[in-house]
This record gives C-alpha cells, structure tokens and sequence, in this order.
C-alpha cells in the first residue's frame, strides 16, 4: 500500500459516517428523471431541490436512529503466536446488544507485515445474538507486530448511512520465524528421528546406548551378540542399539554484514534461523540438549544447553526479532569462550556465509581451536546470484567483467572451505533455498554415524 493510499484510508475510517450505495442509487436516480422534468419545466426548479433535501432529512434521520456503536461488543483474541509465511487465523467475536438486527462493515488494523484474507468482514448480527468471522494474517517477516483498534460502521435501519464506530484493542505481539518450516515438517521430522535413533547403521558405524534385545538373523553381527542372553534362551540374541541421547548441540548464528544479503525477499539470515530452529526442534525431539547463540561484533544473544521442555522457546524468543547489522561478525567472542562454557564434548554448527575471505579467516582460525574436544560444522550458504553469475554466458564487457569478479569470489570461497575440511572441521556447502533439509539431514548423519 502506498502512503497516498494509506492515508486517504486513514482519513475515511476518521469520518464519523458516510453514505452507502442506496443513498448514491436514489439520489442518481432522482437527480437523472428530476433533470429532465427540468429540461421541458424549466420553471420547476425547485422540485429538484426539494427532492434533494428530501433525501438529506431522510439520511439524516437514518443517522440519528440508526444502531448506536456502543451497544456492540467486538473482542479479537488472538492466536499466539503468528508464525511467519503461515495463514494465521484471527477471530472477531462479535456481540449485539442493540436490540434489532445489524449490517456491519469491519475493519481491523493487522501489523504493516501481515497479509490479509477475508477482511473487511461484512457481517449481519441479529438481536441479543453472538456471531464469530474469521480471517486470516500471513506474517512475511518475523519480529514484533502491532494489531490497532478494530473499525466498524452499522448500517441504518434506512440503509441511507454507514454509522462509524471504534473498539480500542491494540496489542503487540510476537512474528515467530521457522514455525510454519516445522509445521508442515513436523510428522516427516519425527519419523526420520525416530528411525535415525533405532536404525543400527553396521557399514558407517552404530549407536551405542543399548535399546531392546531381539532374536539373531541372518546377517547380524556377531559382535551384536548378547552372550548370557543367549544363553539363558538356548538361542542367538543380538543387543539393538540406539544413537546416544543426551548429547551436546550447540548452534552459532552470524548476524555480520555477509548475513544481510537478500534471497528471494529474505535475508540469509532468516534462511539460517529458520534452519537453525528446525535442527534445534529435532535435536530436543532426540533427547539432546540444544543451545544457541547469535553474534555479530558482540554477543547478541545466548541461550546455555538444556533439555527442558521449555527450551526450543527459550530458543524462539532469543532470536526472533534480531536482525543482521553491517559490521564483521567477531566470531572470536562466540568461538573462544565455547570450550570453557560446555563441559561435555558438543557438536558445534555454525550458520554463516563463507564468501568474504576476511570474515572467514577469523572463523578458521577458531574453528580449529574447538578440535578436538569439540566437532565444529560450518553450514556456510551459496550465493544463488554469484553462481549464476559466474556460470552464465558473458554478452558484453560489462558482463564479462562481472563473471570474472563472481568466479574469484567463489575460487576464495573454495579456498576457504577446503582448508576448513583439511583442517578437519565437517562442511556443509548449500543454497539458501535448501539449508533447513540439509543441516538437519547433516545432524542426522553424524548422530547415525556416531561421530560425535
């Protein structure tokens, strides 16, 4: 909505009523057949006139006893909390209490980022009588949201004039990133987890918390084997294992400038906190403990491991309405301190972009110095325009010009991960588009392999 717009919509909710299309339907048609008694009675001029006033008397007397605003009641509770590019479903409860039955027109004020269905609601409430409509708030950016106050006008009992009235019911709420990801990921999730923790993986590795016994089959390994059992049964058991639980996760987000770069109306670092969210909602599902922490020049936020059930929204509210700044991460700040703050062996994965050579050199640097009590992962985010800039056909010297600066600025980001991975710290390269599926595809493969 432009702020042209905005205002001439501001400016007609201010009005304390306005006419409706009867109103506008009589007076056209009177005005058109009073016209031409006119045109062959030129003399009767006044019977337009006083047809007019007819019309505003009656519109008048339309207004004055029309249904008063204070005698309806309208409540909107809200649904807590919204969650980014999902259809919220926002409730108006609405009461008459004017003793005959109303034609209304609401209006509610929905935060400036939320899409709107099914409003305004046109409503017809009959007497000592309580009705219920529906739309719907998709929230396009995560943060803080500000609902306004509800607008509504009542028809008179004449349908000349729309009544205006006012129900204060501002309210700030929460824009929670990541829920909508794990919403429609959620049943996907718990069946690749639960088949993840039961699921002995015999050429990669196995768990090594014990979970069931079962009869020997074919092709079991004799190291699986539980000898007293098989004993006492007079028959071959084999010990079923699972991926440890209680384990370590710790993610890292990197809120600098390389994060503020936009990807299909987003920036990367709302692709990697939602991301983030998803591989902590598994991890608590596992039975490990999750803690995060986000940085840019300082510790913006910082959340200690835990398994509580109240953990992932610890999670959720750190980190929702931060937004990456224009200064160079000091991953330093995030990476040093990890050590001496987690007591126990940790899986730390780090979400940042790799492509600028000097950010990434202070990441290498600590990354290396978790090894060995620690395993880092660095999920470092493509750049879907560099790449296709790098892989296109060049048509002129400006674009070939532009292809040559892509191509070196992936060449260093190559340089960049492979000593990452000769150093021995676990890389995962993807696009923006795809790094929820993979990171948390990555997590599952190191707790199958039972690398951490």
């Amino acid at each position: 909505m432009t702020s042209t717009s905005a205002g001439n919509e501001d400016k007609i909710r201010a009005l304390p009523f306005f006419f409706s299309r009867r109103f506008f339907l009589i007076f056209g048609c009177a005005s058109a057949a009073l016209v031409s008694a006119y045109f062959y009675y030129p003399s009767s001029l006044v019977i337009p006139l006083a047809a007019d006033a007819l019309l505003l008397l009656a519109a008048l007397i339309d207004l004055v006893a029309g249904p008063s605003p204070q005698d309806v009641v309208i409540q909107r509770p809200l649904p807590y909390p919204l969650a980014v590019d999902r259809p919220n479903a926002v409730t108006l409860e609405i009461a008459n209490r004017t003793g005959r039955t109303v034609s209304m027109i609401i209006q509610d004020d929905v935060p400036f980022q939320c899409r709107t269905e099914h409003l305004p609601v046109t409503a017809l409430v009959h007497p000592a009588d309580e009705a219920r409509f529906i739309y719907r708030a998709t929230p396009t950016d995560r943060g803080t949201g500000q609902f306004g106050n509800v607008h509504f006008w009542l028809l008179g009992p004449m349908g000349l004039v729309w009544k205006r009235g006012e129900i204060a019911a501002a309210r700030t709420v929460k824009l929670y990133p990541g829920l909508a990801l794990i919403e429609r990921q959620r049943l996907e999730l718990r069946r690749s987890v639960a088949q993840e923790a039961t699921r002995p993986i015999w050429r990669k590795g196995h768990g090594t918390e014990f979970h069931s016994l079962r009869d020997y089959v074919a092709g079991d390994d004799f190291r699986f084997i539980h000898w007293r059992t098989s004993a006492r049964r007079g028959k071959p058991v084999v010990r079923q294992n699972r991926v440890e639980r209680s384990q370590t996760v710790f993610i890292v987000l990197d809120a600098g400038r390389m994060m503020t770069a936009r990807v299909l109306d987003k920036t990367k670092l709302d692709y990697a906190l939602n991301a983030a969210l998803l591989l902590a909602y598994a991890a608590l599902e596992l039975g490990d403990k999750v803690g995060a922490m986000m940085i840019a020049q300082d510790v913006l936020c910082f959340v200690p491991p835990a398994r509580t059930p109240d953990q992932f929204g610890r999670i959720l509210d750190s980190t929702y309405d931060l937004e990456p700044r224009m200064e160079e991460p000091r991953f330093y700040l995030a990476l040093s301190d990890l050590s001496s703050k987690l007591k126990r062996r940790a899986l730390i994965i780090v979400f940042t972009d790799l492509i600028d050579e000097r950010a990434s050199e202070g990441l290498l640097r600590y990354s290396l110095g978790l090894l060995p009590r620690h395993l880092p992962v660095v999920v470092a985010m493509s750049d879907t325009e560099v790449v296709r800039v790098a892989e296109s056909t060049p048509k002129d010297k400006q674009h070939l010009y532009r292809q040559g600066v892509a191509a070196e600025m992936l060449e260093r980001r190559e340089r960049a991960l492979s000593r990452l991975k000769s150093a021995g710290v676990l890389v995962l390269d993807t696009p923006p588009e795809r790094i929820s599926v993979q990171a948390l595809e990555k997590y599952l493969d190191i707790k199958t392999r039972n690398l951490l």
